[in-house]
């Protein structure tokens, strides 16, 4: 094979040379961009999370007109029951005082238990027949959760429990459920409406299209079709506010 002549071989590397700076520039430009580039699989990213509303200022609670004949018209169990702080959207503990009102049946509920607890040292309050259930640690959703369950298991109910908490330690409550960011117990203040509590406890979920409303009290569901027409009843402590998630 016969060698190409010198002034050959130089024309070919003259016109090869744009072609070898291209190729020199991007792999030049390809680690730069690497070396200053973050490694985006190392990269951490903050967890968003929703914030609820703030509670609003509670000037003038709502007082518990339906204590039966009978009962303390304080939440105090025992004159050793302790005056515990107490915050609706945090967890319940030793000392916090609960009013219960349990009920049987959706249709012509039953009233099967109605009393002042207190949970104990170990986390437990004592429901009588129904035995015992530890809700310290919870909070007042999953203790009337937890409660209902006691309930419906110890006394073998066939029907629907509801379970009402009136108050704690002498703050009266509502209850938020169903198609909304997350169940919520907040104070019951004097004037409130069906919607503001709704909005207080963070509104319905991301989403939804649904728009029905249930007021339970006493262990008896009313319907409404939408939050605005069931502000023509104002809740009452101990009432559940259920949002439909398929109406």
């Amino acid at each position: 094979m016969v060698a190409a002549p010198f002034p050959l071989l130089m024309t070919r590397l003259f016109h090869s040379l744009p072609l070898l700076l291209v190729v020199a520039l991007g792999v030049s430009a390809c680690a730069t961009v690497k070396r200053f580039t973050p490694d985006l699989s190392k990269i951490k990213l903050p967890k968003i999370k929703v914030p609820m509303p703030p509670m609003p200022n509670f000037s003038s609670l709502k007082k518990i007109t339906n204590i039966i004949p009978g009962m303390p018209d304080t939440d105090k169990e025992s004159v050793d029951d302790p005056q515990m702080p107490f915050n609706a959207r945090g967890t319940l503990g030793y000392g916090h005082t609960l009013r219960l009102h349990v009920y049987e049946g959706s249709r012509s509920p039953k009233r099967i238990y109605n009393d002042v607890v207190m949970i104990d040292s170990h986390g437990v309050i004592d429901l009588g027949k129904a035995g015992t259930a530890r809700i310290g640690g919870s909070t007042l959703a999953k203790a009337a959760a937890t409660i209902a369950t006691t309930f419906r298991v110890n006394l073998a109910l066939g029907r629907t429990t509801t379970v009402h908490i009136l108050s704690v330690e002498d703050t009266p409550v509502v209850s938020v459920r169903g198609d909304v960011i997350s169940d919520e117990f907040i104070p019951a203040w004097e004037d409130m409406t069906i919607e503001q509590a709704v909005r207080v406890a963070g509104g319905r979920k991301l989403g939804s299209t649904a728009h029905g409303v249930y007021l339970i009290r006493e262990g008896e569901r009313r319907y409404f079709s939408s939050l605005e027409s069931a502000n023509e009843l104002e809740p009452e402590p101990g009432d559940i506010i259920e949002l439909s998630s398929d109406i």
